[in-house]
């Protein structure tokens, strides 16, 4: 379990280390990940840190343009996810940022 010190510093690291995943699978960087979605990288960054909420909008343009549920970004579930995502979700390890 996560000490509540960590968690206070990244209330938003679950839905940060998706993000963070998915950006390491289409192997972008963060300013390609950000601009193909209409996103600025700043946005990314700010999300990816774990500090910041994803907003709804951002999430959005993430489902438009990379095709990820809703419920795998804010939830976690990889059900809804592509075959070939899902596999990797399931099977790969899950990626830790530091901060």
């Amino acid at each position: 379990m996560m000490p509540s010190s960590q968690r206070q510093a990244r209330p938003f690291g679950d839905i940060a280390d998706r993000l963070v995943w998915h950006r390491s699978q289409e192997g972008l960087d963060q300013r390609t990940y950000a601009e193909r979605a209409g996103l600025k990288r700043t946005q990314l960054s700010n999300w990816e840190s774990g500090s910041y909420r994803l907003s709804n909008d951002g999430a959005l343009a993430l489902r438009t343009t990379y095709g990820l549920s809703l419920d795998f970004i804010y939830a976690g579930s990889a059900d809804s996810l592509p075959m070939s995502l899902r596999a990797a979700w399931l099977s790969g390890p899950q990626v830790e940022i530091a901060i």
